[in-house]
């Protein structure tokens, strides 16, 4: 079969950009081949594109929705499939719109929108997305949430038609159940493109949600090679409880299941009067002043949105100091960050989540047989010790309550395939870290 157009003549021909045509050949909809470094499109592939109209299910190439923030309007916005691009309206409420898609001068922002829309979608890094995407018609991950109103259960917000009368109350996942019971599951995947919150699940980790009576749980995998960040988990909650208050944290524990094998559950943290913000949006809303380290900006981020410098301060050390112990490399803007009550705008710390990336977790043979404890911490400092040195208040910190915690880790993570012939190393390693935390805080 010919390849006879280069790959901005197919966008030319079809309207859409060039970074579009690559997600067509990637998803199947467009016959493409690489030539010599360079792709070649199938001009029939391009011709029948052409003439097939929107796929079912896919939003219409420029429908225009509010978006809303549980009962609230916040603002207009137009959504064109092909270009997957958003076009901002009217805003009618800037103050309950999501942090970054409302300007300083009270205009909706069309990058904002579509920053914000794509990390409440699932990467397309994630096992079986392309795939998925196949089956569904669509091209794009974050063209799958308009298939469920953009719901979700991190935050509040939805998209609602307009022209179309619904009712908050009646199709929110917090009160309402969903997907298949507990206990029947059949795959990773198996909800996306349905109605589930698990069209807005992001991270590159498998995800599921479920309901179990009132609660709405995640499970979590696991990377194929290893099943550690599991057991880190529950490893994690394990020194959470000894060093924190229970409203500070997040609980997990470990799920065996025969469709997905073995998950880390842990139950939503949040109301449905609240929206998880995570401090990236906070940051990029408050702007960092020159000479002005990330730890300040986030101190100073959050004491303007009302908290106060002592509860930000204890907050952040008490992750510090946790993160500290446990080797945890992936403390990103990201995960971590506020909750918001979307009815008086009140905010506070969100509890510590999303600890699986510890305790070396990547670290091959070699690297155990040479004693390598090194990581790199997150999200003020890559060197451990200089981020410990960021923990400015310790009156929370028991060191005594540390006694006997790296021999209740390794009880958790022998359970698990990978960390149980490793134990030894992983409780030195977990020594260490307390020793660095004891020389530096105690």
């Amino acid at each position: 079969m010919p390849h006879d157009m280069s790959i901005q003549q197919a966008a030319d021909a079809l309207g859409i950009t060039v970074q579009a045509v690559h997600k067509r050949v990637k998803s199947g909809s467009l016959d493409g081949i690489k030539s010599n470094g360079a792709w070649r499109i199938d001009a029939a592939s391009v011709s029948r594109a052409k003439a097939e109209p929107p796929r079912r299910g896919r939003p219409w190439p420029g429908e225009t929705y509010l978006l809303m923030n549980g009962p609230y309007e916040t603002m207009e916005f137009t959504y064109h499939a092909q270009t997957e691009s958003f076009r901002p309206g009217a805003v009618i409420d800037a103050a309950r719109a999501p942090l970054g898609t409302v300007s300083r001068n009270g205009r909706g922002k069309a990058t904002g929108l579509k920053h914000w829309w794509e990390h409440r979608s699932i990467p397309g890094s994630r096992a079986g997305m392309d795939e998925k995407l196949r089956l569904l018609g669509l091209e794009d991950p974050s063209q799958i949430p308009f298939r469920n109103l953009g719901l979700s259960l991190s935050d509040q917000y939805w998209v609602c038609p307009v022209g179309q009368s619904l009712n908050w109350g009646e199709i929110n996942y917090f009160q309402n159940d969903f997907g298949a019971p507990a206990g029947e599951w059949d795959e990773w995947l198996a909800e996306v493109g349905l109605s589930s919150p698990d069209n807005t699940s992001e991270g590159v980790l498998p995800k599921r949600w479920l309901c179990k009576g009132e609660k709405r749980i995640l499970l979590k995998g696991h990377i194929p090679w290893t099943d550690q960040q599991v057991f880190n988990e529950v490893a994690a909650s394990a020194l959470h409880r000894r060093l924190l208050r229970q409203d500070d944290f997040v609980p997990y524990e470990v799920v065996r299941t025969d469709q997905l094998g073995v998950v880390s559950a842990c139950p939503c943290f949040l109301t449905s009067r609240e929206e998880y913000v995570p401090m990236s949006l906070v940051l990029e809303a408050e702007r960092r002043r020159q000479g002005e380290t990330v730890y300040d900006t986030v101190v100073r981020a959050c004491k303007n949105l009302g908290i106060s410098q002592k509860e930000i301060e204890e907050g952040l050390a008490k992750m510090i100091v946790c993160d500290g112990i446990l080797a945890n490399t992936d403390r990103h803007l990201r995960n971590f960050g506020l909750i918001r009550n979307i009815d008086d705008l009140s905010w506070r710390l969100a509890p510590l989540f999303d600890s699986g990336n510890s305790l070396w977790y990547d670290k091959d043979e070699g690297a155990v047989a040479r004693g390598d404890y090194g990581f790199s911490s997150r999200p003020f400092s890559d060197i451990p010790n200089r981020q410990l040195s960021y923990a400015a208040v310790a009156e929370w910190l028991d060191l005594d309550a540390l006694e006997g915690f790296a021999e209740e880790a390794c009880e958790v993570l022998s359970e698990g395939d990978l960390a149980r012939w490793r134990l030894d190393y992983l409780r030195d390693g977990i020594c260490e870290r307390i020793a660095a935390v004891r020389t530096i805080l105690g």
